[in-house]
């Protein structure tokens, strides 16, 4: 891995947050307000933050941040249900004085080599700008919906919901946290993280007041239990008061994550969020593309739904990787995977299921049935992608007829991945 000279790359501790902040509102732009540097303080994953540290007077002031790098470590759930080591990629940034100087590229090889050394089969992010990486080879491997839903939507009926006792109080990371860690451990839809480590439970209460200010309101916790008081659905959200000129309330209620474990729980989570008091609206995010609510209203155009990209996946390892996943159908193919910063990740691969279990084994001399890049196979990962659609667009080979189509069968999901943690 190559440094640009006059800088070097180090760790950060807890005591250098300031210095983090400082670097990356000038990449994401903004202000930090002295009130609220623990809320934020909370949300970096010290022990993974790594930053460009100036070194060399000719560039800026020894000692300075230049750039920043940090990552949660997450344990995701892949299409069979399995749970596979992932890096959380999160507040990377470069200052606005430092930029076209590899950076950038320095601190992800630095993040991507850092992962392979943990055991992690892949790095995931929620990409600002969805074209700077795919140059790393991250692949789009799930997309969300936000839905904007009317306040008194009605939902069909699904029994046993009305049973289930709901509680809706200031969200707590005491309080809460280990109900949402729970929750998010017994969740099984592809791209699904679990909340194992402190500092990424830590950070989903993080409530700095740029988030609530101006009308808003601290997070809240609504939380679905059954009748043995064991959690079953959880949702973070906030409101935000309006009114029309004609005193009209159009308050809009928005979830910051939720989750649900039952049809039933799914639908008395939403009966309670979509009939709030004064709320016009309900923002509900992030959403599956599947999610069961979207068929649970009995007015499905009453949804106005956004679609944007959710989790940008890149694979560190690859046999690892496609081992820990389901196959919906037996397959029998040999892959050659291009990879030009891992290269023992290239191919070709064997691989084979039977009874949904996959094997990968390398298959030196072997003819490929497909030639893959990495960034491609890092979006069809988690189902939410075909293959053939990737290969339509011409960014997947197919050197044996039919073998797209055999292998986009065992690649798919039975349900569409998202992440529900925005991290």
């Amino acid at each position: 891995m190559t440094v640009t000279p006059g800088y070097r790359l180090v760790s950060l501790e807890s005591s250098r947050a300031e210095d983090m902040l400082d670097v990356s509102m000038w990449a994401f732009v903004g202000e930090i307000k002295p009130t609220d540097l623990d809320e934020y303080r909370a949300e970096l994953p010290f022990g993974r933050l790594r930053a460009m540290e100036i070194d060399d007077p000719a560039v800026g002031n020894v000692g300075t941040l230049a750039g920043v790098a940090g990552a949660f470590t997450f344990r995701m759930r892949v299409p069979g249900g399995g749970l596979v080591p992932v890096a959380g990629l999160t507040w990377v940034g470069v200052h606005s004085g430092h930029r076209r100087r590899g950076l950038l590229r320095a601190m992800m090889a630095d993040h991507l080599t850092d992962a392979r050394s943990r055991g992690e089969v892949a790095s995931a992010l929620y990409a600002a700008e969805s074209e700077i990486y795919q140059r790393f080879g991250y692949g789009l491997a799930a997309r969300q919906l936000d839905v904007r839903i009317p306040r008194g939507a009605t939902l069909r009926d699904v029994p046993d919901s009305e049973a289930l006792r709901v509680r809706i109080e200031k969200a707590s990371l005491k309080r809460h946290g280990a109900m949402v860690a729970e929750v998010q451990s017994r969740l099984t839809r592809p791209g699904t993280m679990t909340l194992e480590h402190p500092r990424a439970l830590t950070a989903r209460f993080a409530d700095p007041s740029s988030e609530w200010e101006g009308g808003g309101e601290r997070l809240r916790m609504l939380t679905v239990e059954d009748a043995d008081g064991a959690p079953v659905a959880y949702a973070m959200f906030r409101r935000k008061g309006a009114w029309s000129a004609e005193g009209i309330p159009e308050g809009v209620l928005s979830t910051k994550e939720c989750a649900a474990l039952s049809p039933a729980a799914t639908h008395r989570m939403w009966s309670v969020l979509l009939d709030i008091d004064l709320m016009g609206t309900v923002e509900a995010m992030p959403l599956a593309t599947d999610d069961p609510v979207l068929w649970l209203l009995t007015d499905p155009r009453s949804a106005r739904p956004r679609l944007r990209d959710n989790l940008w996946l890149r694979i560190v390892d690859v046999p690892a990787a496609l081992t820990a996943r389901e196959y919906l159908c037996p397959v029998d193919a040999v892959i050659e995977v291009t990879d030009p910063l891992f290269p023992d990740n290239a191919g070709p691969w064997r691989v084979t299921s039977r009874a949904g279990e996959g094997h990968v084994e390398s298959a030196p001399g072997a003819q490929p049935d497909i030639v893959i890049s990495v960034q491609e196979l890092s979006a069809a990962y988690l189902g939410g992608v075909s293959l053939t659609a990737l290969a339509a667009a011409g960014l997947v080979e197919e050197r044996r007829p039919g073998a797209v189509r055999a292998l986009a069968a065992a690649f798919e999901s039975t349900s569409a991945p998202v992440s529900n943690l925005f991290f």
